[in-house]
């Protein structure tokens, strides 16, 4: 017999009525100016664009850039914000908006406030790190920007990304 309001048995509502049911849900947080649909060909192109972004940070953010299957951003996704020298990357954190968007690929980047544009021991491991689970899910990482200032450093244009 079903319910009226439901339309599911009394088996059912019973069979499912300790279980929490899970929905996810995108959220929209802030509109940071794109240009017309960028799509990224080269990493200076994303830096440039990122540069921008982190004009007016005076703390180490993470952030994901979230690519559809032609390279074109379509979101940003701050990951964390740490202090004057690192924030803590977590990989759930940094693939999670990336599996609910169905992003293609993704660009990794953080900005360091000292100015020096050297990856440290800790962002190589932790862009190596990305890259191989990255792998396993099938989102490709395709690059890791360090930006610091009106400068940046590509890891894979200095071959440090396992791929």
């Amino acid at each position: 017999m079903a319910t009226k309001s439901t339309g599911r048995s009394a088996y059912q509502l019973a069979l499912f009525s300790h279980l929490p049911f899970y929905t996810t849900r995108l959220v929209c947080e802030q509109h940071f100016p794109f240009c017309d649909r960028l799509r990224v060909t080269t990493p200076e192109e994303i830096a440039l664009f990122l540069m921008d972004y982190f004009a007016d940070k005076d703390r180490e953010e993470f952030l994901v850039v979230l690519l559809d299957t032609a390279n074109t951003v379509f979101g940003l996704v701050q990951v964390s914000v740490g202090g004057l020298a690192a924030s803590i990357v977590e990989p759930r954190q940094v693939f999670k908006t990336a599996i609910l968007s169905n992003a293609a690929a993704v660009i990794l980047a953080h900005q360091h406030p000292s100015q020096n544009p050297e990856p440290s021991r800790e962002d190589i491991r932790i862009t190596q790190q990305l890259v191989e689970a990255g792998k396993l899910m099938g989102i490709p990482v395709h690059d890791h920007l360090i930006i610091a200032g009106a400068t940046y450093t590509s890891l894979r244009e200095r071959g440090l990304m396992n791929t």
